[in-house]
């Protein structure tokens, strides 16, 4: 076989497992792939609102609410997160800074800072709320889904 063949042909084969392992959405259990899918999660949910929160979600998941019970199972965190998601005159910006993957890959947290976002003409832009989350993720089937959030607002200045 032809020498250039080869290192063309390796070149691609690198070049298309560096995207692969860089989507989050292959079977990679990575930090990096975690902190992507965390990314990945609130891009869908604010493209699709609820439906892309949810799309992120084991069917066994929590939601442990702040100073309150945990609300427990897909359709009861799809019914209490709801009115919050579906909002249009606020937006939920998140970024994660930390993630860990635990020893044998299929568990994994990521903890980061979050701010509510007017989108009220009266006050666009202006930050209603910061704070920061915990997110607890399980691998299922090659991805990374949510089985427990929770978040706390900063104390106020």
């Amino acid at each position: 076989m032809n020498r250039s063949v080869v290192i063309v042909a390796l070149f691609a084969l690198s070049s298309s497992c560096s995207v692969a392992l860089n989507t989050g959405g292959t079977g990679e259990s990575t930090e990096s792939s975690l902190m992507q899918t965390d990314r990945d999660f609130a891009v869908a949910t604010h493209t699709r609102g609820i439906d892309g929160w949810m799309s992120f979600y084991a069917n066994d998941a929590i939601r442990i609410r702040y100073r309150d019970n945990m609300i427990k199972g897909y359709d009861a965190v799809r019914k209490f997160d709801l009115p919050n998601i579906s909002d249009t005159t606020i937006t939920l910006n998140w970024d994660p800074t930390d993630s860990y993957v635990f020893r044998d890959g299929s568990i994994g947290s990521t903890t980061g800072s979050y701010s509510i976002v007017s989108r009220r003409t009266a006050d666009v832009g202006k930050v209603l709320q910061r704070g920061r989350y915990v997110t607890m993720w399980r691998r299922e089937q090659g991805r990374w889904l949510v089985i427990m959030d929770t978040g706390y607002p900063d104390p106020a200045p």
